[in-house]
């Protein structure tokens, strides 16, 4: 019985994973990489609501899927595309004897993506795998506040890697309110990307900073409407080949969406996102789910 409870209260941290993971479809130029999905826009209810002081290890199998259709853009047009993303998720949680009130967690990332364009041309593969770790404490029993590391590895297929190592931090909050009926988890965070090395060019990325909001209103097991918000703003590279500026760009979505609990050992949520502002980017226009398996 201990153990299903302690599942149920972390296992909604683990979508975090994709908060990045689109960086993985950038091909040439860092602003096609700014079509791609903001960072952490995948967190839902609950993401960072995680406990401390458990006994044993625990392991999460995790999937996260989106589809996103981009038909209009933030600055000059470009071919419209769809964009099709299917990733798992393997994380195990565990403590450390003589820390307490910490938990901590090491997670890899595995996922297949697949772009689509108005011309006809198609990629598809392995995205660059990832792997992160994460520390974090209850200051007091309403606030867990979390610390990640993650490291994007380019190794994936040569359609769709990155060709860059690339590394993010970022803080993570969870707040209780109002007996738990009201959630709101956040984030901030900053990637810093490596220079980029693709058919033939070498590129110098410009990092990014990015934050994430979801307020939830808990009504029952199966009736839980969130808002989602999500903003980032890139900073400018440059071909290190030719000089070129590559563009800087920033870029706001809101959403709306449900969390559910189907069983004790499976969540689901779903939710749908739209660009409201930016700037040299792809307008998002994106649906969002997840699947959480405990065990």
């Amino acid at each position: 019985m201990f153990m299903r409870t302690v599942v149920k209260k972390i296992s909604m941290l683990f979508l975090v994973a994709t908060f990045l993971l689109i960086g993985g479809f950038a091909t040439a130029t860092q602003s096609f990489a700014a079509d791609a999905i903001i960072p952490y826009s995948v967190i839902g209810t609950n993401e960072y609501n995680l406990p401390v002081n458990f006994d044993e290890p625990i392991n999460l199998l995790l999937s996260y899927n989106l589809w996103q259709n981009t038909t209009d853009s933030w600055g000059p047009d470009g071919d419209d595309t769809s964009i099709l993303l299917s990733v798992n998720k393997f994380a195990r949680l565990f403590t450390i004897e003589g820390i307490d009130n910490w938990g901590f967690l090491w997670e890899a990332v595995l996922g297949y993506g697949g772009i689509g364009t108005e011309s006809g041309d198609n990629l598809n593969g392995m995205i660059d795998p990832q792997v992160g770790f994460v520390a974090w404490t209850k200051p007091i029993p309403t606030w867990t506040a979390c610390f990640e590391y993650w490291m994007y590895l380019p190794f994936g297929s040569n359609e769709l890697t990155d060709n860059a190592l690339s590394h993010a931090v970022t803080w993570m909050n969870n707040h209780q309110l109002f007996d738990g009926k009201v959630v709101v988890d956040w984030d901030l965070g900053y990637k810093i990307r490596g220079d980029q090395r693709k058919g033939g060019d070498r590129n110098e990325l410009g990092n990014s900073l990015f934050t994430n909001w979801v307020v939830t209103y808990k009504h029952n097991p199966w009736i839980n409407p969130s808002i989602h918000v999500d903003y980032e703003t890139g900073e400018a590279g440059k071909s290190k080949d030719t000089g070129d500026t590559i563009a800087s760009y920033d870029r706001l979505q809101v959403g709306i969406g449900n969390s559910m609990k189907i069983t004790d050992r499976l969540l689901f949520d779903f939710w749908y996102s739209r660009g409201i502002a930016g700037r040299n980017t792809a307008r998002s226009n994106a649906v969002y789910t997840r699947f959480i398996w405990s065990f």
